[in-house]
């Protein structure tokens, strides 16, 4: 804390007036008890996240089948095909 909010801090302090009531009853309570929440795991991923990452592996996929199916049919074409003889 630097100096000058250490000042700012007694100014305020001293501002502040502790108002009594002349008549009735003064109720403090202080509560120590801490309420702690159960802690809830949350996904790194949104479910939205999640369902376009498996569209984009699939569309991925598909497309490396196709690939691999035109280099098969590429090497089946390019292959000499038996001359009948007459």
């Amino acid at each position: 804390m630097s100096a000058i909010e250490r000042e700012l801090l007694r100014n305020v302090n001293e501002k502040i007036e502790l108002i009594e009531p002349s008549t009735g009853k003064l109720f403090f309570e202080h509560k120590t008890d801490l309420l702690l929440a159960k802690p809830r795991l949350i996904p790194l991923k949104s479910q939205g996240l999640q369902s376009l990452e498996e569209m984009h592996r699939e569309t991925a996929r598909q497309l490396q089948q196709k690939r691999t199916n035109n280099k098969n049919n590429n090497n089946h074409q390019g292959e000499a095909k038996p001359l009948d003889a007459a």
